[in-house]
C-alpha cells in the first residue's frame, strides 16, 4: 500500500469513526495522517491521482459530517442552556440579610 492509499484509508476510517460517535479518536487518526504526509514527495507522482482523488471525496464527506455533528452539538447546548434557564425561574428568591441597618 501507497503512503496515498493510506490517507484514502485514513479518510474512510474517519468517516467511520464519526458515524459511529466516536469524534475522541479522531485525534489519533490526524497524528496517523501528518506521519504519513511527512513521508511523501511534495509533488505526487501521476500514479497517486486515484488514490489522492478517494481522500479527498471521503475528506469532503468528513468535513460535512463533522460540521453536522458540530450543529447537533450547538442545538442540543442550546437547549440545555434554555433549560437551565427556565429552572431558574422556578428556583426560592434568596432573601439577603441586610447586613448594615439604615436606623440612624
Amino acid at each position: 500500500m501507497t503512503g496515498y492509499e493510506a490517507l484514502a484509508d485514513l479518510a474512510q476510517r474517519e468517516l467511520d469513526l464519526i458515524a459511529a460517535g466516536a469524534v475522541d479518536e479522531l485525534p489519533t487518526l490526524h497524528e496517523q495522517r501528518r506521519a504519513i504526509v511527512a513521508t511523501l514527495p511534495e509533488t505526487p507522482p501521476d500514479a497517486a491521482r486515484p488514490a489522492l482523488e478517494r481522500a479527498q471525496a471521503l475528506q469532503s464527506r468528513v468535513t460535512r459530517a463533522l460540521a453536522e455533528r458540530l450543529r447537533e452539538s450547538g442545538a442540543e447546548l442550546r437547549k440545555l442552556a434554555h433549560g437551565r434557564t427556565a429552572m431558574a425561574g422556578y428556583a426560592p428568591r434568596d432573601e439577603r440579610m441586610k447586613l448594615v441597618d439604615r436606623a440612624g
